[in-house]
């Protein structure tokens, strides 16, 4: 993500990339912000018969968000509080922007939002991990999932209709399909990589067909998706999801209880005094209680803590959400 940061105006100027780069500016966004940028919408000049759509340059104070992970998309709801010079009569009124990758917008943050832990999740999309286009694959069945910052998504599953026993010829056919397929989301989603995964025999047979990493693992098809994440070939996205530290997290509660803060009362106490070296915070709770939670932001920022936003539709946001929506790894 391109963003720039005017600390004197508390403007950023943020222009997303990837589909996943909507998900850390929706992150950031709160209630009363200013956002700014180029729309189009229904414009009657005075005196008009009828309006006209009209491309425009508006800022709105907002009021709603509308994030959708897998159509990546973010909209931005809220009342015209600007308008380009010469246009008349649409402030006040309400209107929605619809964020989109390539389209610069200007956000103006509230005064009590600390600016540095806004770049602490601008730096988290820009440092987001490369995009991973999984083809899971075994002689039955093919599932293809996508793995971003944000997760895992899977996206497709094909079967090979050929009868067990009928010969290479027939496992052909069935690569042959698959390859299509791949070649078809690599040009839909653009990802970093390509990693075929599943039985070595498999995989060296699809690798004709498809070009990208190899991995062998014991299963393929869906299986073989959850196979592959839980291996720890996938340690370097769980660990920067927050996986290993909400993990750590656990196994603390059990043995040194001390250690650990739990909602958001123990974890503002540790925070004052520096205590948090790991923060997990759920992304629905930021939202929830974006005043007390960005003042903790600050606080562990302040001390050099490790931040992790997580999202509460995964396996550890639910256990996250149980436990509070918010919970911290102490230092002492």
């Amino acid at each position: 993500m391109k963003y720039e940061v005017d600390r004197k105006r508390r403007v950023i100027k943020v222009v997303p990339e990837r589909e996943e780069d909507l998900y850390f500016i929706y992150l950031l966004i709160d209630m009363g912000d200013v956002v700014r940028g180029w729309t189009v919408r229904e414009y009657k000049p005075l005196g008009a018969k009828e309006g006209e759509r009209m491309k425009m340059y508006l800022g709105i104070r907002v009021e709603a968000l509308e994030y959708h992970k897998f159509r990546g998309s973010l909209r931005v709801r809220g009342t015209v509080v600007e308008a380009q010079e010469g246009i008349e009569g649409v402030k006040g009124r309400r209107h929605t922007f619809e964020l989109a990758v390539g389209r610069e917008v200007e956000i103006e943050k509230a005064e009590e939002r600390p600016l540095e832990v806004v770049e602490e999740v601008l730096n988290m999309a820009r440092n987001s991990l490369p995009r991973i286009l999984l083809v899971s694959i075994d002689d039955e069945e093919a599932a293809f999932a996508y793995i971003t910052a944000l997760g895992v998504e899977v996206l497709h599953t094909v079967y090979n209709s050929a009868e067990r026993g009928g010969g290479n010829s027939l496992l052909h056919n069935y690569l042959v399909y698959v390859g299509k397929v791949v070649e078809e989301l690599k040009r839909r989603l653009d990802p970093d990589k390509v990693v075929v995964a599943g039985p070595h025999i498999v995989v060296e047979q699809a690798g004709v067909y498809v070009r990208g990493d190899r991995v062998s693992q014991s299963s393929g098809g869906l299986a073989g998706v959850y196979e592959f994440v839980r291996r720890g070939l996938y340690d370097e996205f769980k660990k920067e999801m927050g996986v290993v530290a909400y993990e750590r997290l656990m196994r603390l509660l059990a043995t040194e209880r001390e250690l650990a803060a739990l909602g958001l009362e123990e974890v503002e106490e540790a925070a004052a005094s520096g205590r948090v070296d790991i923060l997990l915070v759920l992304d629905s709770y930021l939202k929830e209680r974006p005043g007390e939670v960005w003042s903790v932001l600050y606080e562990v920022y302040k001390s050099r803590g490790r931040i992790y936003i997580v999202r509460e539709d995964t396996e550890i946001g639910a256990g996250l959400r149980a436990l509070g929506g918010i919970a911290s790894i102490l230092r002492w």
